[in-house]
């Protein structure tokens, strides 16, 4: 079963894992910046990029665990990440996109029941079954960087609920991880400074790398344990 015990320990011990939490999380406090200036030009500009940062990393952390690789975070081949970010926009982009467009229209659809919060209740729903047939696609996708793995809809059909029960079990997981680490940081930060710190929006730029961290080497372990690949069987 996949651990999230795991996931937090090889994200934390990785070598030089603060180091790389520290540059990627450069870009994340940039974007930070400029929201809070109100520069939304600049902003959604670099957001763009950041957030093509975000996947990439995402997409690396599953790859080398999956792998087998003594390592969770990308390596500083600047060149190899670059490579992988590219690819990834033509195999998560037009996912993400097409399931944002799916989901919005199917969750606008108005249920004739008149039971309270019936269409908040279908809206997540909604939302939960897309989430987890993006999110399916793109572990597939996370195994061997093939682009046309992230559209292999037989698959995704056959194991999207079964990806989306192990998320459900995961996040509740990792809010609690949070709670932990982030938490008893923003306790200290709200007694001696305050919540606004650049300190504290750095520590907090940096811990949502850790979290993409963790949430690639837990989706290595989905991976392993329920998709059915060659050397699997």
């Amino acid at each position: 079963m996949a651990s999230i015990k795991d996931a937090v320990e090889e994200s934390i011990s990785d070598n030089l894992a603060f180091v790389k939490y520290f540059l990627y999380a450069i870009p994340v406090f940039i974007c930070y910046l400029l929201f809070k200036q109100g520069n939304m030009g600049w902003f959604y500009f670099l957001g763009f990029f950041t957030l093509l940062m975000l996947i990439t990393i995402l997409i690396k952390c599953t790859n080398n665990v999956r792998n087998g690789q003594n390592y969770v975070l990308p390596t500083f081949n600047i060149i190899d990440f670059c490579v992988s970010a590219f690819k990834a926009l033509f195999a998560a982009g037009p996912v993400l996109g097409i399931s944002y467009w799916i989901g919005s229209m199917i969750a606008a659809i108005k249920i004739p029941i008149p039971l309270a919060n019936i269409q908040i209740i279908y809206a997540v729903i909604v939302w939960l079954i897309i989430g987890s047939i993006a999110i399916t696609s793109l572990i597939l996708y996370a195994k061997n960087e093939k682009i046309f793995d992230a559209y292999n809809f037989t698959l995704i059909s056959n194991i999207c609920i079964d990806v989306l029960v192990a998320i459900l079990f995961y996040i509740p997981q990792l809010l609690l991880v949070n709670a932990l680490i982030v938490g008893t940081i923003a306790y200290l930060f709200g007694v001696f400074f305050n919540l606004e710190n650049p300190v504290f929006i750095y520590l907090c730029c940096m811990s949502l790398i850790m979290n993409l961290a963790i949430t690639g080497n837990y989706f290595a372990q989905i991976d392993y344990e329920l998709i059915p690949r060659d050397e699997n069987n």
